[in-house]
């Protein structure tokens, strides 16, 4: 099964790889997020988790703005790394890790989200 969900990522990272809806692609991470943080069964988290890597690595390929693409693309290596915890977290049966994984996970959106936003003086003088 491993091997299937690698081969699965990779398969998605290169066939993805010219056009990623970043927006798209970040709306299905927050709703997969959202079903992950509420389960407390790793069978049923599993799957959940499976997706939100895939996830995470076709928004690894997406379109950032240059002055900011390496900072958010390291910030998605974060939050893939933490993603990989929880799963061998919730293989393990460790629910308690798993959702402490997961919770990491919402605080590195929270940080990185907050990059992302735009001031009100930047949009004026670039």
């Amino acid at each position: 099964m491993r091997n299937v969900v690698l081969s699965l990522c990779l398969f998605c990272t290169v066939a993805v790889n010219a056009a990623v809806d970043l927006e798209q692609t970040m709306k299905n991470m927050g709703f997969q997020f959202k079903q992950a943080i509420e389960m407390s069964d790793s069978s049923q988290l599993l799957p959940v988790l499976d997706e939100l890597i895939i996830l995470t690595l076709q928004a690894q390929q997406g379109p950032f703005a240059d002055d900011k693409a390496e900072q958010f693309r390291q910030g998605l290596v974060k939050v893939h790394t933490e993603l990989v915890a929880a799963k061998a977290a919730a293989q393990r049966d460790d629910m308690a890790t798993a959702q402490q994984h997961l919770r990491q996970v919402e605080a590195l959106r929270k940080e990185y989200h907050k990059q992302r936003k735009v001031s009100f003086w930047q949009l004026l003088f670039g």
